[in-house]
């Protein structure tokens, strides 16, 4: 039996966006934030590190802001009951899960663009993409320290979403409950 269309595409959309955010910022605090150091100027790895952050700030929104969509729509439904106690206890994990990457997505855009136009209008030096260099104001030092911290924080948060989101689709699975109201769905 094919799956229904739009809920098809919702789930697909939904991953995708979960992915992008999930990809992006693993790849910036493990790649990028440490390789900026290989430029010698201090100020032009705040500009690099600025500006490859306030891209990806984009597509980070875009593809959570997507996942959020599409798990909120889905779950104005459905709450886990359907399927069963453990699912139930899933789905609010994956709400606060959900939250704490919104959250911290939202104040790491934020505060990565105060930085951006810092960097842009004042020079803000930086040892790394994780560390402002001691000469710098102390409000970069706080903001740099700040969106490190939560974009750590936002990557076990997308890591734990990934998690209970299969474990939460391998609940669905087996329950005859859901495999009979999902029938019914658009």
């Amino acid at each position: 039996m094919l799956a229904p269309t739009l809920t098809t595409s919702a789930y697909v959309l939904h991953n995708l966006g979960l992915a992008a955010g999930f990809g992006g910022s693993l790849f910036g605090q493990t790649a990028l934030n440490p390789s900026v150091k290989l430029i010698s100027n201090k100020q032009e790895r705040a500009k690099i590190v600025n500006a490859a952050w306030n891209g990806f700030n984009i597509i980070s929104m875009l593809g959570i802001g997507t996942t959020a969509l599409t798990w909120f729509a889905g779950r104005s439904r459905i709450d886990g009951r359907a399927i069963s106690a453990d699912a139930r206890k899933l789905v609010i994990a994956k709400d606060v899960l959900l939250g704490v990457t919104l959250i911290t997505g939202l104040v790491n855009t934020v505060t990565g663009g105060f930085l951006a136009k810092r960097s842009l209008k004042d020079g803000v030096p930086m040892d790394s993409g994780f560390k402002a260099a001691p000469e710098a104001p102390q409000d970069v030092q706080r903001a740099t320290t700040l969106v490190n911290s939560l974009g750590v924080v936002s990557i076990l948060a997308m890591a734990g979403l990934i998690g209970v989101s299969t474990w939460l689709d391998n609940t669905a699975a087996k329950s005859f409950k859901w495999n009979a109201l999902a029938r019914f769905l658009p």
